[in-house]
């Protein structure tokens, strides 16, 4: 699974990257050079957002897209939290359906490790560069209707960081797209709910002819 440039583990050359479009040509040239030809492309919250913008832009390039509790849109009476300044309690109220489950705790320790700090404070600065003020962006919502790729969104009922309504927006702007909404899970399905999020979308890619 590729690390977006500026997180742990993939900080070379990330002042090359200015904007989400950087991104967007940083991962279609990482597409061209693996030799993937209309891949099924997923991303989950920031990851989401980036996959939603390439699909508006290029959505001949995909064969179909799948949106986990993404970032991106600016919902009127539902803004998204501000993660950027809370402590490691909060975030787990946040980002988990259950803040005190097991794999809450180890995703987010109240005591981190060194290396797990590192990995925090490039992760704010990666995402406060793209995101500083809110983790959208004010004209995807008028643009959504380009979006031709057969679309699964994918959300945590409880998510505490971006509610379901940018769920139901994503859902109300893409024509060809689908809501599925997980219960009592929070903003990372793919973590708290690993199996129940994976069989959701091997449902839609094996119901899915092309």
């Amino acid at each position: 699974m590729p690390i977006h440039p500026g997180f742990a583990g993939s900080e070379d050359n990330f002042d090359d990257f200015e904007e989400i479009e950087d991104l967007i040509f940083h991962y279609r040239d990482l597409c061209e050079t693996l030799g993937l030809d209309r891949p099924a492309l997923a991303g989950a919250s920031f990851g989401g957002w980036l996959a939603a913008e390439w699909a508006l832009r290029y959505p001949d390039t995909l064969s179909s897209l799948m949106l986990i509790d993404p970032l991106g849109l600016r919902v009127a009476d539902a803004p998204a939290a501000d993660i950027l300044s809370l402590d490691p309690a909060a975030m787990r109220q946040a980002m988990f359906g259950d803040p005190n489950s097991s794999v809450a705790i180890e995703t987010i320790p109240d005591a981190p490790k060194a290396d797990a700090i590192v990995s925090t404070i490039l992760a704010r600065r990666t995402l406060a560069r793209f995101a500083w003020q809110f983790p959208d962006n004010p004209r995807l919502s008028r643009y959504l209707y380009r979006v031709s790729t057969p679309t699964l969104i994918i959300w945590g009922e409880r998510d505490g960081f971006v509610s379901v309504a940018h769920g139901k927006a994503y859902r109300e702007g893409i024509a060809k797209s689908d809501l599925v909404v997980i219960p009592d899970i929070g903003h990372l399905p793919h973590v708290e709910a690993s199996d129940a999020c994976a069989q959701v979308m091997l449902n839609f890619l094996c119901g899915d002819s092309r």
